[in-house]
C-alpha cells in the first residue's frame, strides 16, 4: 500500500550498510540495491492517533525507578511495554516487573476507573478487565491494576500478568511502577530487519514488537494488516495479535536452530538464501545470523519479494538493529 514507506535511494541504503558494517555487522541486502536512482519515494508511513509512527512508542519508564522496559509493543493505536524490575529477586537482571499500556482517548471503558477525583491521580482496581489475557483470546481476563488519565486523555494502566508474577507483584509494586511511568517524545522502535519495498497492496505496518534480547529472549516482529484492524484488547502479547494478514518474525540462530530447521518442509531458495515454504502458510529464511519467519496466506510471490527486499542484520547484536521503515 503506498503511504507505508520510504523508498531507499542507492545513496541512503548504501550508508545504511557502512553504519553496519562499522558495527562490525554482517547483513543481507537482496534486492534494494537494484532500485534506480531516480524512483520517486512513497509517502511516509501514516501516522497513528497518538501522533506516533507505527513503529513508536512514547511510553516512557523512568531510569531511576529500578525497572528496566524488556519489550516495547505498538498495536495500532495501543502501546505496551514489559518491564523487568531489578529491585527484586537479588538477581542482576531483577524479575519480572509487569505491563505498561496505553489507551488513546475513546479506546478504553473509562466506567471501570470511574470518575478520578482531583488530586487522586492513579486509580486502584481488584478486577480490571481485559477483552482477553493474551492477544488473540476473547474470554474477559479480569487482573489488580492501577490506572492514571494522562492530561492528553490516553489512560495508562499499569498491571501483571497473573502467569509470571507468581503473586510477587503487589498494590504497593504496581502503584511504584504507574509512578514511574510517563509519555515522552515518540521514539523508534528497533528490529534486526527493514523492509525495502511497501507490503502489498492495501496492507499497512501496524504490529511491532521489539524486545531487550538481554533479558527477553522471544522473537522480535513486524504485522501487516489492513487499516481497519482494530488492536487487541487482550492483557499481553506472547505472540502476534490475531487479524494480521502478514507477520515476520526474527530469531537468533541458536543451538536450537538445527533441531528445528531438520524438521522444515517445502525446500527452496529465495534470494540464494535457504528457504523452506510450509502449505499452512509459513515461510522460513536462514540468514547468517537470523531466523526469519513469515507467516502469512497471500501469494508466494508476494512473499518472496518481501524476502528480497529486505535488510537484514545480526538477530543476537540488539545494538545493530534500526527502525523497520523510515
Amino acid at each position: 500500500m503506498r503511504g507505508t514507506h520510504i523508498r531507499h535511494r542507492r545513496g541512503v541504503v548504501a550508508a545504511l550498510i557502512a553504519a553496519l558494517l562499522v558495527t562490525g555487522v554482517t547483513v543481507v541486502i537482496v534486492g534494494v540495491l537494484g532500485m534506480r536512482d531516480d524512483d520517486a519515494p512513497a509517502a511516509p508511513a501514516a501516522t497513528t492517533a497518538d501522533g506516533r509512527r507505527p513503529w513508536q512508542v512514547t511510553l516512557e519508564v523512568a531510569a531511576s525507578s529500578g525497572y528496566v522496559v524488556t519489550a516495547a509493543i505498538t498495536d495500532g493505536d495501543r502501546q505496551t511495554l514489559t518491564v523487568q524490575n531489578l529491585a527484586l529477586g537479588g538477581k542482576p537482571d531483577g524479575t519480572y516487573g509487569g505491563e505498561v499500556t496505553a489507551f488513546p482517548p475513546g479506546t478504553l471503558d473509562e466506567s471501570q476507573f470511574g470518575a478520578v477525583e482531583q488530586g487522586d491521580e492513579f486509580r486502584y482496581l481488584e478486577n480490571f478487565a481485559f477483552a482477553g489475557h493474551a492477544a488473540g483470546e476473547t474470554a474477559p481476563w479480569r487482573t489488580p491494576a492501577v490506572g492514571r488519565r494522562d492530561p492528553s486523555g490516553t489512560w495508562i494502566v499499569v498491571y501483571a500478568d497473573s502467569a509470571r508474577a507468581d503473586g510477587r507483584i503487589a498494590r504497593a509494586d504496581l502503584l511504584r511502577l504507574a509512578q514511574a511511568v510517563t509519555l515522552g517524545s515518540p521514539r523508534d522502535l528497533r528490529l534486526p530487519l527493514r523492509l525495502g519495498i511497501a507490503p502489498p497492496e492495501s496492507l499497512r505496518l501496524t504490529y511491532v514488537r521489539s524486545p531487550d534480547h538481554r533479558i527477553d529472549r522471544r522473537p522480535a516482529a513486524v504485522g501487516f494488516s489492513t487499516g481497519s484492524r482494530a488492536p487487541s484488547g487482550a492483557a499481553v502479547y506472547p505472540g502476534p495479535p490475531g487479524g494480521l494478514s502478514v507477520a515476520l518474525l526474527t530469531a537468533a540462530r541458536d543451538a536450537s536452530w538445527p533441531g528445528r530447521r531438520a524438521t522444515l518442509t517445502g525446500k527452496t531458495e529465495i534470494a540464494k538464501l535457504p528457504a523452506w515454504y510450509e502449505p499452512n502458510g509459513r515461510l522460513t529464511v536462514e540468514t547468517e545470523h537470523c531466523i526469519v519467519t513469515v507467516e502469512s496466506h497471500l501469494p508466494r510471490k508476494e512473499l518472496d519479494a518481501l524476502i528480497e527486499n529486505l535488510v537484514i542484520g545480526d538477530c543476537a547484536d540488539p545494538e545493530s538493529w534500526i527502525p523497520p521503515l523510515s
